[in-house]
């Protein structure tokens, strides 16, 4: 289980540090623009879709540690009388024939996506290319560890299933 911990650090990693520098590269771009505004400088005509290229690099890098984290859009309105086993098969078999294949696809067209861009040289959207194909394996990535940690939870070799919340509806039934 080393290896699957490390892993796990690694898309936290990952996602903590994209949320960061996209983030706060957010924030500076709009104060940019809003002075630009004031002042006439002329400086944001020439990344008009910073913004928007930075927003899908935090979305699609943070997949993953969503996923780790319990932190996917879920209707938990009958989850919360559920025992924990009940959520561990559910997870497990959501993500075995939901998740992975998502997972899949994405990586499949992002890859074509990055093929294409780097054909015609369009260096402007490697990034969003690049996250386009890293994104979605990072969350494949993910998918197997809860999987696993279902796995063993089911099989009595853990004390809890996944992902793990710090909080909330696992009630251990």
């Amino acid at each position: 289980m080393r290896l699957i911990d490390w892993i796990e650090r690694c898309i936290r990693g990952i996602g903590v540090l994209t949320a960061w520098l996209t983030v706060v590269s957010i924030a500076a771009y709009g104060a940019l623009q809003m002075l630009d505004r004031k002042l006439q400088l002329g400086v944001s005509s020439y990344l008009p879709d910073l913004s928007t290229s930075l927003l899908f690099i935090l979305i699609f890098l943070t997949f993953g540690y969503t996923y780790l984290r319990d932190g996917h859009v879920r209707v938990d309105v009958f989850r919360r009388h559920w025992s924990a086993r009940c959520i561990a098969w559910i997870e497990l078999i959501g993500g075995l024939f939901v998740l992975l294949p998502l997972a899949v696809i994405l990586t499949y067209y992002g890859w074509d996506g990055l093929m294409r861009t780097t054909k015609f040289a369009e260096t402007q959207l490697w990034a969003q290319r690049v996250a386009g194909v890293v994104g979605p394996i990072l969350l494949a990535l993910a998918g197997v560890i809860v999987a696993l940690r279902n796995i063993a939870f089911l099989a009595g070799k853990r004390a809890q299933g996944a992902p793990e919340k710090s909080s909330g509806f696992h009630n251990g039934k």
